[in-house]
């Protein structure tokens, strides 16, 4: 909906689609952008919108990379955006969780994923270049073999923050150099970019029963439910804070997952103030 938007279509709903979506799908869109503030009450494009149409990304990882300016870390969220939406990026994660220990945060999924793109920068050896050449470094399908990383993925990952570096430069006028040294401008940028899918711990009658033991049941530390629509969710078992404990108060997610039961991943652990902060009118009337 948003790139036909910026292709000047008015109203998507009238579009000639080869397979047309449903009109629920398309009303969630709809809502989606506005919630973002990429169109106003009339379905027209907002400035915001305009360059958030400019980048070749889902409207929410978009809208996170264009928050991350405010908060002076657009070189690490780029290098997030880029390896979320390379996917996949582990190696038979399950089986080889020891060797990705090295890479978990504490704080959640998407510092994991900058702590990985950032430890094979250093470490590996992947283009030509002068810059990159040094026998001091692992060739790149070494270090990935070594460090149960699916190599595809992370150049993957590579070609898309370049992309994204050069859209960002040169379209969006974005400090791509941007990193911050305060971890905490990292999170609330995350906060800022994905505060319409936030999580708040539940606290349930067993955990307040034993909470004069000082730990909480491992049977509900991990149980979440959604700001928005409510839902019941479980952090995924392959999330680097599933079974974390004490489990944060609030999280942000990158998606849902529905099974038997329904989980989020990409967990980054947040600051439930942080929300009136980075989006006080969506709040306020929530």
């Amino acid at each position: 909906v948003l790139q036909l938007k910026g292709m000047g279509v008015h109203d998507p709903r009238k579009f000639d689609f080869l397979t047309p979506p449903s009109e629920q799908t398309l009303i969630k869109a709809f809502e989606l952008l506005y919630a973002l503030g990429a169109i106003d009450a009339t379905m027209e494009l907002t400035d915001y919108g305009k360059k958030l149409a400019k980048l070749p990304l889902d409207p929410t990882f978009g809208h996170l990379l264009l928050q991350s300016s405010k908060f002076e870390c657009t070189s690490d969220i780029l290098t997030v955006v880029s390896m979320l939406s390379a996917e996949n990026i582990y190696y038979r994660q399950r089986e080889n969780g020891a060797a990705l220990a090295r890479f978990a945060s504490h704080e959640g999924d998407l510092p994991t994923l900058l702590t990985i793109y950032n430890s094979w920068q250093a470490e590996a050896s992947y283009t030509n270049s002068k810059k990159t050449k040094n026998k001091f470094r692992i060739p790149h399908s070494e270090w990935c073999v070594r460090n149960c990383i699916n190599g595809r993925a992370l150049a993957r990952a590579f070609d898309v923050r370049k992309q994204l570096k050069e859209i960002c430069r040169n379209s969006l006028g974005l400090d791509v150099d941007s990193s911050s040294v305060d971890r905490e401008n990292f999170h609330r940028a995350v906060c800022a970019g994905l505060f319409l899918q936030v999580a708040t711990r539940i606290v349930s009658s067993a955990e307040i029963n034993s909470s004069s033991s000082g730990r909480i049941s491992s049977s509900t530390r991990g149980l979440y439910k959604t700001k928005i629509g409510g839902k019941e969710v479980s952090i995924h078992p392959t999330s680097a804070m599933f079974g974390r404990n004490p489990a944060p108060k609030t999280v942000v997610y990158t998606e849902l997952l529905t099974t038997k039961k329904t989980y989020i991943r990409g967990v980054t652990q947040i600051r439930e103030d942080w929300l009136m902060e980075v989006a006080p009118n969506f709040f306020q009337k929530h």
